[in-house]
């Protein structure tokens, strides 16, 4: 493997484990607390693109579900989370956090994405309370961190509702 790559390889390991502690401690949305920064990141913006795709690409295959990168459409994002949330409670043994994490990617990069390309913003790296992970800063300069919350809606079910998570970010 090239320099290049293991460096690539590496920065995504890295910012993965800050991820799951940051969705470990539950947080998802921020009003650009004292200890909060963001750095924008590019690569974070190209990963979340094609993360992105494969949700659209899934949601078709598995629930017959069309994303079309609308705000309506995170509804059905809704919808699709609650039927990947209703397995995740009747499934035993659970799958481990990678595994819920491959679609918490996925979902949260489609919801990230929409919200950038009807609103914009850009993709980065939040660091608060001494984490770091990818997310992404509105125009007003608050930021969100859609990878987080869908793990959550996965796991923790309605109480992480993503359409309401939404809606309260378009009211920001």
């Amino acid at each position: 493997m090239g320099i290049l790559l293991k460096t690539i390889v590496k920065r995504f390991l890295l910012v993965l484990i800050a991820l799951m502690a940051c969705v470990r401690g539950g947080v998802a949305l921020a009003e650009t607390p004292s200890d909060q920064s963001f750095s924008p990141d590019p690569k974070i913006q190209k990963i979340a693109e094609a993360y992105s795709l494969d949700a659209v690409d899934f949601s078709a295959k598995q629930f017959g579900i069309k994303l079309d990168w609308s705000d309506a459409s995170i509804a059905n994002v809704e919808k699709a989370l609650a039927q990947m949330s209703s397995s995740y409670v009747s499934t035993s043994p659970k799958p481990t956090d990678e595994q819920v994490m491959s679609f918490a990617k996925a979902y949260g990069s489609y919801v990230g994405e929409v919200y950038r390309r009807n609103h914009g913003g850009e993709w980065g790296m939040v660091t608060l309370g001494g984490s770091r992970f990818p997310g992404l800063r509105t125009t007003s300069g608050s930021s969100f961190w859609p990878w987080g919350r869908v793990f959550n809606r996965i796991t923790k079910g309605t109480e992480d509702n993503i359409a309401d998570y939404y809606a309260a970010l378009l009211k920001r």
